[in-house]
Formats: structure tokens, sequence, C-alpha cells
């Protein structure tokens, strides 16, 4: 309940605004039971991203799975790594953190260790799911990660641009730029 909490306030007033009094609040838990558990915001913070990205790695890696499965194909696929990107809580969530631990040293040395996790996992995802068509130019894990780091950059555009089909156009290109790099497992190479 208070990692739940904690990101929900994270979304609603941004890190700056988010005290441990309204996630308790907000948790429906007393102050005791927060500070036994996490003694000040930045534990609870730091909890409260393990848990995100925990449930954020979990979900590509579903999707990765979906994937090899034939569930889907890789347009589909990249579809749905956007919709997860823009209307999931996570990467609003860790926005909010990320610029917090830029200037917060402390946060930001206890944040790393959770975010290489992160990416190690999406990493093993991607070795596990594509295979690159020439990987001497473009290993497949960096092809996903210019991915991720282009869908995570769109999101942030989105906050304030909402334009559908500025996005539609974009997923598009990724597509086609994507598809000449890599292949699904579940696609013969070539």
């Amino acid at each position: 309940m208070l990692h739940e909490a904690t990101i929900d306030s994270l979304l609603e007033v941004g890190y700056a605004n988010t005290g441990t009094q309204h996630i308790v609040k907000r948790a429906g838990v007393s102050r005791g039971a927060q500070t036994h558990h996490y003694p000040g915001k930045q534990d609870l913070i730091v909890a409260a991203t393990e848990t995100m990205f925990e449930g954020f790695a979990n979900d590509i890696e579903k999707l990765a799975t979906g994937l090899r499965d034939g569930e889907y194909d890789l347009g589909q696929f990249i579809d749905r790594l956007w919709a997860e990107m823009i209307s999931g809580t996570w990467f609003y969530a860790s926005l909010e953190i990320i610029v917090a631990a830029r200037g917060d040293q402390g946060l930001r040395q206890r944040l790393a260790p959770l975010i290489l996790n992160l990416h190690s996992r999406f990493e093993t995802a991607w070795d596990a799911t594509f295979i690159a068509k020439e990987p001497e130019k473009l290993s497949s894990r960096v092809a996903m990660n210019l991915v991720m780091n282009v869908l995570r950059g769109m999101a942030v555009q989105a906050v304030l641009r909402r334009e559908t089909p500025y996005y539609e156009e974009m997923l598009q290109a990724i597509k086609a730029i994507l598809h000449s790099h890599v292949t699904p497992i579940t696609e013969s190479p070539g």
C-alpha cells in the first residue's frame, strides 16, 4: 500500500510536493507503520521505485515473450511498448524521481543500482527476443535500447503535445528502422 501511495503521489503532485504524511494518509496506514519500514521519504521513494521497476521489467519481459510466441508481430510489439510507456504509471513517476536524483547525490546513488538492474533485465529480454541482421553494424541490444530511448523522449514530449497522428508517424518510422536491423526470433532472419 505504501509503495502504491508513493507512486500515486509522485504522479499527482510531483517529487518536491510528495511528503510522507501525505503518503501515509493516502495509504491508510499510521505514521508509525511507515517509519518502522521506511524511516524517511528517501527510503520510501527508493523502495517504491524498486517495486515499480520490478513491475515494469516484468511487463517488458511478458511483451517480449508474446512476440517470441507469435502472439503479435514486431510492429504490434512496438505499439504495445509505446502504449506501456505512454499510459503506464511507471514512466511518469520515474521521470519525477530521475529529475529529483539529478540534484540529490544521495538519492542518485541509491537509485543507480535499481536502474542498472532494470536495464539489465531489458537487455536480457532483447537478447532472448531479437537477432541482429548485421551484428557487426548494430547489435539487437543497441537497436532496442535506442528504441526505448526514443519512446521515452516521445513520452516526455507527450506531456505537452497530445497530437496522436504526430506520434503515429514516428512509430511507423521506428518500426521501419527496426525492421531493417533486427528480426524477432519467431521470424527467419533475412
